[in-house]
């Protein structure tokens, strides 16, 4: 606070009725959390509110009816007498912000450290003339707190946007050397179980028992191994899909049903379906969805005939389509485990499979935008739940290889 300071050039004392009437006109704002003050032509002040009193440590009695400049001699700068002129006389506002300004009023913290003000200028008539003239009513908002809180949200932001973009650029290492992996260990595994098989055939008869059961067991071992690769490689690739273009459903069920022709045979099962939509998606990606879930639908089939109805539903912004069947159904508690790559509910013996199919489902909605989730009770069949936006966000491209 600037120390009150004596100014030569006489300006006439308030008269005592501007004061009472500046009191009874505005004295309801000396219980606002805003600091207010009343400023005649000639800056002297007519009102002066408790939250500007705790803030300057200066006191209405000791400030009202003398002259602001006094007081503070930051407010005799170019500035902030232009502005302040064009309220007095023209009655035009003004706004003094705090990234343009300093304090016009300064109003200092406990630890020295200035205030961030937005300071607000109204005018206020004076009295009914052909030129009237004006007080100014000047209000200080303290943006303090709100100014510490954005710099903090900002400093956040940053922070996680940086670790954003570390994890975007670990998940396409991880997706790339998944890849090479899976792509690279196909080779020596086919020789493995080429040779394998080919032993089997050429010493068939010739071993005893617990030899052939050692083959066996080697060339049951490789085909699960080529298969679990296969679907690791499947599953890495689900970032490198094809661009998204219109894909009708209906003809992406058609190519499952003709996939899966041989599995719809054996179990018997009936499959209905509602008509389907066409969204902006990855054809190819579409099927396998599609593919696994029904897939799975057929697999975990009960004693019951089985049945699988796929249904979809037209929401606000998104599709959600149903695959529900009449099978085995699945333990609530496991609802999201199943999601997640290598988790399986059953042995290899009960079912086979190596755990993946629903995580690539997982992997192919969300690359779409959407979501996926099951319901069910065990021994009462599963509906699987996928939404997916009826227009695909922007920022999911592809992604390319490395």
């Amino acid at each position: 606070m600037d120390t009150p300071q004596v100014n030569d050039t006489p300006y006439p004392p308030p008269l005592e009725n501007e004061i009472e009437t500046a009191t009874a006109k505005f004295g309801v704002l000396d219980y606002a959390p805003v600091g207010f003050c009343l400023l005649r032509q000639d800056f002297t002040v007519l009102f002066w509110n408790r939250c500007l009193a705790n803030w300057t440590h200066i006191s209405s009695p000791q400030i009202v009816g003398s002259d602001l400049r006094h007081w503070f001699l930051s407010i005799d700068q170019p500035k902030y007498l232009m502005r302040l002129r064009q309220v007095f006389e023209g009655g035009f506002p003004t706004l003094f912000s705090p990234q343009l300004h300093q304090a016009l009023i300064p109003c200092p913290l406990p630890d020295g450290e200035n205030r961030v003000q937005k300071i607000t200028v109204t005018a206020v008539p004076q009295k009914a003339t052909t030129q009237p003239e004006y007080y100014a009513l000047v209000a200080i908002q303290d943006l303090t707190d709100l100014t510490h809180q954005v710099q903090s949200y900002q400093t956040e932001l940053r922070e996680r946007q940086r670790a954003q973009a570390e994890l975007q650029r670990s998940n396409a290492e991880l997706e790339q050397f998944a890849y090479v992996a899976s792509h690279d260990l196909r080779e020596p595994l086919r020789m493995v179980t080429t040779f394998t098989q080919f032993l089997a055939e050429e010493y068939q008869g010739q071993l005893d028992q617990e030899a052939n059961q050692m083959i066996e067991f080697a060339v049951d071992g490789a085909s699960r191994m080529e298969a679990l690769i296969g679907d690791l490689l499947t599953f890495s690739r689900v970032g490198r899909g094809a661009d998204f273009e219109p894909t009708d459903l209906n003809a992406v069920l058609e190519r499952v049903r003709d996939n899966l022709q041989i599995a719809i045979s054996e179990s018997g099962v009936v499959i209905s379906q509602a008509d389907l939509p066409t969204i902006q998606a990855d054809s190819a990606q579409m099927v396998q969805l599609f593919q696994n879930l029904l897939s799975n639908a057929i697999k975990y089939h009960s004693d019951r005939p089985p049945q699988v109805h796929i249904g979809a539903e037209r929401q606000q912004e998104h599709w959600l389509f149903s695959i529900q069947d009449n099978g085995i159904g699945i333990d609530p508690t496991h609802a999201k485990r199943i999601f997640l790559v290598f988790q399986r509910l059953h042995t290899q013996k009960q079912y086979p499979g190596t755990g993946i199919g629903l995580a690539i489902c997982k992997k192919i909605v969300e690359r779409h935008g959407g979501s996926i989730w099951v319901e069910s009770e065990l021994g009462k069949g599963a509906t699987f739940y996928v939404k997916i936006p009826n227009q695909i966000p922007l920022g999911l491209p592809r992604i390319q290889p490395c």
